[in-house]
């Protein structure tokens, strides 16, 4: 059965990567982070396919653990605060220095086989289990917090992040209280049952891969992504991610008094550099990019639901337009047609 479940969660794996690479050569760093989990989710399900079928491969366990736990943190933060703190990068170095470590204390994490706990703990292992625990469960917690605090009322983008987040948030918590309730029963012989651990990593291993299959479809715009190798290499004084983060991922474009010389100041760029930014990199003048991306973000608007009570000219403030002949202007230049008959058709 497990070896089914490992094989199975495996091969989706491998078909959620090919959704995410295709027809994008240029990634955003959420779409990294999740390539980065995907890749983890798909080699740690192959790793137990092997071990399920008598290939065991020492220690294999204890890294996956490991590594998953830490890209799926590094995924929310970079979803919900749009960048991983320092402290927490300083933390995650720290815990893997302590976890290399751990390995010439031959480190085991605890399993249920054959209704008989595996591996007894020492000392040492039950302090890193408990940093480690405490750890990523005040970052779930400060995450979910994080996230509901912002202030989404009038942004749609953020009501579909804080949606997709946040279930599977409350998912994650679900499963572990129910894991962790499973064993202390297990524990006290209240119940008895066979390799607890794999079916809770498994269901916790799908609910992954449909987390990022079933993604809200405006993360993988490629204007607002960047090269891998822009990545590596030293960023410039006006970069394209500084642009994007701005620009892109804190909704600059829906100011209505957005101009040039704001945009340059909040870049601490010149007007000049701006521009000649947008002409390289962009490929589009700011007024454009602006109203492009206003339309955009009204097209979404007007198909959701959730907005059918509001008025067309109340959605264009929304989206940044501060009055009526400009939006219906550039919504007819870009989309063909007018914002109601754009309604009609999408009905």
């Amino acid at each position: 059965m497990y070896s089914t479940l490992a094989f199975s969660i495996s091969t989706l794996g491998i078909f959620s990567i090919l959704e995410l690479l295709k027809a994008n050569q240029r990634f955003s760093h959420l779409k990294y982070q999740m390539l980065f989990l995907l890749v983890w989710l798909t080699i740690s399900s192959g790793l137990d396919y092997l071990d399920l079928m008598g290939y065991h491969i020492p220690f294999y366990l204890e890294v996956t653990k490991f590594i998953g736990t830490g890209l799926l943190i590094n995924l929310f933060y970079v979803i919900v605060l749009k960048k991983i703190p320092k402290i927490v990068m300083i933390i995650e170095g720290l815990f893997i220095f302590f976890f290399i470590i751990m390995f010439v204390f031959k480190l085991q994490f605890p399993e249920v086989i054959n209704e008989q706990l595996q591996s007894p703990q020492t000392t040492y292992h039950k302090v890193f289990y408990l940093f480690c625990f405490l750890f990523t469960a005040s970052s779930l917690i400060y995450i979910f917090i994080q996230l509901n605090k912002k202030n989404t009322v009038k942004n749609f983008y953020e009501i579909k992040i804080k949606k997709w987040v946040g279930t599977l948030l409350v998912s994650i918590f679900l499963l572990i209280l129910i894991h962790v309730l499973f064993f202390i029963l297990f524990l006290k012989r209240i119940i008895i049952f066979n390799n607890s651990t794999f079916l809770s990593i498994y269901i916790i291993r799908c609910y992954l891969i449909l987390f990022i299959l079933y993604r809200p479809k405006f993360l993988d715009d490629d204007r607002i992504s960047i090269p891998f190798n822009e990545m590596l290499v030293k960023p410039k004084i006006l970069s394209l991610q500084k642009f994007e983060f701005l620009f892109y991922t804190n909704h600059y474009y829906l100011i209505q008094e957005a101009n040039i010389d704001d945009l340059a100041m909040k870049l601490n760029a010149s007007k000049n550099e701006v521009l000649n930014f947008l002409k390289k990199e962009i490929e589009e003048n700011f007024t454009e990019l602006l109203n492009k991306s206003r339309i955009d973000y009204l097209k979404e608007l007007l198909k959701s639901k959730q907005y059918e009570s509001f008025t067309i000219e109340a959605l264009s403030e929304m989206s940044g337009f501060n009055n009526r002949r400009s939006m219906y202007n550039a919504f007819n230049k870009y989309v063909g047609m007018t914002p109601s008959e754009f309604i009609q058709v999408h009905k």
